[in-house]
């Protein structure tokens, strides 16, 4: 009876799936189509890729947000696991793992079609009201000149497309600087007709998930399993087939 009863336990151990290890993931949650909240719900290309990688991986994404400078320090001390979507710099490998990029970022200056401009270089921008997001880099080229320009600030990708496209009642610019995946992904939602145009490539780099070395030798190895899964994920085009279903 005794060895009836301990079989059964043993069964119902053996049976019962074990709890799937927890991932944190943190970034800024205003980053569309990357990641965003509709009401209330947390959506965007990287959580959907995220989800996806960790299914694979048989571990439980958990995902925070943050300001962005608090979500990097989070990912420098270890109180998170990874942080998305940062470009690759040398203060930042010291503290993050960096394996496959998960996509290119373009950021370009976008400009209405109608005014038909011709910007060449960043001298170009001189004289112009240049949009931008306060809380964005647009590469260390363009952050290094803005001080240059007459620029004008907006907290959203919304606000920068909203006065480009100069919305009665809202203040007027000559151009943008966006990100153009975030740009034309806010334009389509907010349902303006093809009247924008990009004008000037002002940088391109890689984005990433990257991992906190803060948080131990495992994390490491967790690092290039979720590169290795998103390099099959590319390979099957799944990736791809993300990024398209949320620009269509």
């Amino acid at each position: 009876m005794f060895l009836k009863t301990l079989l059964f336990i043993v069964g119902l151990v053996i049976s019962f799936p074990a709890m799937a290890e927890k991932v944190v993931f943190a970034s800024y949650e205003d980053i569309p189509p990357k990641i965003y909240r509709d009401k209330g719900e947390l959506k965007g290309t990287y959580v959907e890729i995220i989800r996806e990688a960790c299914k694979r991986m048989k571990v439980q994404p958990e995902f925070v947000t943050f300001p962005w400078a608090r979500a990097v320090v989070m990912a420098r001390t270890g109180k998170v696991d990874a942080l998305f979507p940062p470009f690759v710099t040398e203060e930042r490998k010291e503290f993050l793992y960096f394996h496959e990029p998960v996509s290119e970022t373009r950021n370009m200056v976008f400009a209405l079609k109608k005014r038909k401009f011709k910007i060449r270089s960043l001298e170009d921008l001189k004289g112009l009201t240049v949009g931008v997001n306060d809380q964005y880099s647009y590469g260390p080229e363009f952050d290094a000149y803005k001080k240059n320009l007459r620029l004008d600030l907006s907290g959203t990708q919304e606000m920068l497309i909203q006065k480009l496209g100069r919305s009665e009642g809202v203040k007027r610019v000559d151009v943008v600087v966006a990100s153009e995946e975030a740009f034309r992904f806010m334009n389509k939602k907010l349902g303006y007709r093809d009247i924008f145009e990009s004008v000037y490539l002002v940088s391109e780099n890689p984005s990433y998930v990257a991992f906190s070395k803060a948080r131990g030798p495992g994390s490491k190895e967790l690092a290039e399993r979720f590169g290795k899964t998103l390099q099959q994920m590319k390979k099957e085009g799944v990736i791809q087939k993300i990024f398209d279903d949320y620009m269509k």
